[in-house]
C-alpha cells in the first residue's frame, strides 16, 4: 500500500493534464468568436479616436458633428463630454443670452463652449448639476 500512496498524486497530475489538454481543440473557435466581438468594440473606439483627433488637430467641423451625433447624449457628465470631445469646455460666465434663445433651460444651468472649429463655429452645451441637459444629437446629423 505505501507504494500506491506515492503513485496516486502523480496519477492525478497526469490525468488532470490529459483532461485539460484534450479541450484545447475547441479553444480556437471560442477564442475567435470572442475576439471578433471585442474587435468590433475596438473598431468603434478607434473610429471615435480618429474623429476626436481630427477635431483636435484640424478643428474639422465634420469631425465635431460626428462626435456630437454619435458619442454624446443627454444625461452624460461634463467629464464624460470633455473626454469624448478631447478637451475641456470653456465655462460661459455670461450665458443669459443662451438660455433666452430657446430650449428648456433654467437660469441656474451652466453653459460651456467648445470650439471654434475650422469654420468658426462654436458649440454651446448646457449642464445642470454637471449633467448634460436638453441635448439632441439629431441637431448635428450630417447631410
Amino acid at each position: 500500500m505505501p507504494n500506491l500512496r506515492s503513485v496516486a498524486p502523480w496519477m492525478i497530475c497526469i490525468i488532470a493534464t490529459v483532461l485539460l489538454g484534450s479541450g484545447c481543440e475547441s479553444m480556437p473557435a471560442w477564442d475567435k468568436e470572442m475576439m471578433s466581438g471585442s474587435h468590433r468594440v475596438e473598431k468603434r473606439v478607434s473610429q471615435a479616436d480618429r474623429y476626436r483627433t481630427r477635431f483636435l488637430t484640424e478643428r474639422d467641423p465634420k469631425a465635431l458633428d460626428w462626435i456630437l451625433t454619435h458619442r454624446l447624449q443627454s444625461g452624460m457628465s461634463r467629464a464624460s463630454v470633455e473626454k469624448e470631445l478631447g478637451e475641456e469646455g470653456e465655462y460661459q460666465e455670461a450665458s443669459k443670452w443662451l438660455k433666452a434663445t430657446g430650449g428648456s433651460f433654467r437660469t441656474t444651468d451652466d453653459a460651456y463652449r467648445w470650439g471654434p472649429d475650422a469654420s468658426g463655429r462654436s458649440v454651446y452645451l448646457m449642464f445642470r448639476g454637471d449633467v448634460l441637459v436638453n441635448f439632441h444629437p439629431e441637431d448635428f446629423e450630417l447631410n
